[in-house]
């Protein structure tokens, strides 16, 4: 009768998480930051961070879109998405950081920037002087391109080509620091791999999606992630082949992902 009871109390228990949970394929490993864009995770010019508590606040008007899960920002190259941040995304002292986004581009020249070409921000830490994955018009052949501070290392020419993103694609970027090297991988590819000399230097844990003060990024950008660690190229190519990353069921309940459900006797 005992195992019985045990039994029943497990199926109810597992029926109740099912019901509230948050189903994921990606690499959840070191992960501080997740902006879906979803719908369901925006509330007047509120963005919640799915799985922290760096919510964002909305700039200007940038358009709710079909994205490439679920829904999407659109941005004019003027709006954004802006974070205080936590000391989760404070990444002074460190010597590893992974940041990735689904992205689309409007066109050839996907940027609103204070200089011709410059800069396309599509998420950074470009105010707080930290890191930016951006588009830079002025780097031929390597216009998607991750800079990282001290002295903005890989600013002119660290980066993948616009020849590789055309508009009105769907592409995932995603720009890493692994101790002593930095990459920049496009969809599930390695496109570039050069020396960091580091640890990270930034002024704290702000971050823009979309636009930062040195210009914007014209296009949808979805699926917005930052790591506390160096994704290796796995790792990357699960993110970039998940059918779903989230798909948020409830509000305010208990949110955990499946594959770390664990039962303990």
């Amino acid at each position: 009768m005992k195992n019985i009871g045990k039994l029943c109390m497990l199926i109810i228990f597992i029926s109740t998480l099912v019901a509230n949970t948050i189903y994921c394929d990606i690499v959840t490993k070191g992960l501080v930051a997740y902006w879906s864009l979803d719908a369901s995770t925006i509330k007047g010019d509120t963005v919640k961070d799915i799985v922290g508590k760096n919510d964002g606040v909305i700039k200007g008007k940038p358009k709710q879109v079909t994205g490439k899960i679920n829904e999407a920002f659109e941005f004019d190259g003027t709006n954004s998405v802006d974070i205080d941040g936590t000391e989760d995304l404070n990444f002074n002292g460190k010597d590893e950081l992974t940041v990735s986004a689904w992205i689309n581009p409007k066109n050839a020249e996907p940027v609103v920037g204070v200089v011709a070409g410059c800069c396309g921000t599509i998420i950074a830490q470009r105010d707080a002087s930290g890191w930016a994955l951006r588009f830079d018009g002025r780097n031929a052949n390597s216009e998607f391109e991750f800079i990282v501070c001290p002295g903005w290392q890989g600013d002119g020419g660290f980066g993948a080509t616009k020849n590789s993103v055309k508009p009105g694609e769907w592409h995932y970027l995603t720009g890493v620091v692994a101790k002593k090297f930095m990459r920049v991988y496009l969809d599930k590819e390695m496109v570039i791999e050069g020396p960091f000399s580091g640890p990270i230097t930034s002024n704290g844990p702000e971050t823009e999606i979309g636009h930062a003060s040195d210009g914007g990024f014209i296009g949808i950008i979805d699926e917005v992630a930052i790591y506390n660690r160096a994704l290796d190229e796995n790792e990357i190519i699960q993110n970039y082949e998940s059918k779903r990353f989230f798909a948020v069921k409830s509000k305010d309940k208990l949110t955990t992902c499946w594959g770390e459900i664990k039962y303990k006797e």
